[in-house]
């Protein structure tokens, strides 16, 4: 009842507050999918790293690193195949084949990014309006009673002032989180990036022990990096 009651006097903040809810609905989608997707990529991302630096050091260990990526699909996995899958190249040649398909898993993790950002500002404003309308109509209750019935007059202004409630409070939390998914984006780039620098120091310290597995002409570039 007590849930009832309150659902109940949230309602009578007007229409938009049944707009309120959905954006709230929305929000906290939002948030649950990129919170798990994020922290699942940070968490592979710190296990991939290491795995990937003792399968390099072992014999074969290109050959098995490539399989080992094969088997673990995910962002750290497709940047290094990318990279394994040009080693014939310069370093600058490679360097924009990682550029864009860095590019493209950023797209994947700042996706609905923009739906928190777009409510940050469209809830408070859509709280405004309501109490806008819901100010109107106690002063329209006022031209037609005068200060007669003052209670239902402050009632409505109350439950008006619900509306730009309902649209701060929204709007620090995609905010909040908003903030939150950014850092956490700009720490799996910084990931990305040590996994690719980590290859290309391997590369370059001519540590692969399956250098076999290149032709000659591979050879030659591979050692020219």
């Amino acid at each position: 009842m007590g849930i009832l009651h309150s659902l109940g006097v949230l309602f009578d903040g007007g229409p938009l507050m049944y707009v309120m809810l959905a954006l709230l609905l929305v929000a906290i989608t939002v948030i649950v999918e990129r919170f798990y997707f994020l922290h699942s990529v940070i968490k592979t991302g710190s296990s991939f790293t290491e795995e990937i630096k003792s399968i390099l050091k072992s014999d074969n260990g290109l050959k098995k690193a490539k399989e080992y990526c094969n088997e673990h699909p995910g962002i750290y996995s497709s940047l290094l195949l990318v990279d394994f899958n040009n080693l014939c190249l310069t370093k600058e040649e490679r360097d924009e084949v990682l550029t864009e398909e860095a590019m493209k898993h950023t797209r994947e993790m700042e996706r609905y990014m923009w739906v928190l950002d777009t409510l940050i500002t469209m809830a408070p404003l859509l709280g405004l309006l309501g109490t806008i309308i819901g100010i109107m109509v106690s002063f329209n209750v006022i031209s037609k009673t005068g200060v007669s019935h003052p209670t239902a007059i402050t009632g409505g202004v109350a439950l008006a002032l619900l509306n730009t409630a309902a649209g701060l409070i929204i709007a620090i939390l995609c905010l909040g989180f908003f903030n939150y998914f950014q850092n956490k984006i700009i720490s799996i780039k910084k990931q990305m990036e040590f996994v690719v620098l980590q290859f290309e120091n391997f590369i370059k310290r001519n540590e692969l022990k399956d250098n076999n597995s290149f032709s000659s002409n591979e050879k030659k570039k591979v050692q020219l990096v």
